[in-house]
């Protein structure tokens, strides 16, 4: 009894798997509070785009500013 539990804790198949899904929900989870509320990243990222779009409007000659 005690070598198959010494075994089984010295298996280390599936470990890196295990580390990659942890990894994984971490990242999303991270993902999702930067872009899951209005906060300042994503206010900065609409307004900077809300400038492109106006700047691209309001262009009278391609090709200059």
């Amino acid at each position: 009894m005690k070598s198959s539990i010494k075994r089984f804790l010295s298996d280390e198949r599936g470990v890196t798997a295990i580390e990659y899904g942890i990894l994984a929900a971490a990242m999303a989870a991270a993902i999702g509070v930067i872009f899951g509320s209005d906060g300042v990243f994503v206010t900065a990222l609409k307004e900077r785009f809300s400038s492109i779009a106006e700047q691209i409007t309001n262009t009278d000659n391609p090709g200059t500013e």
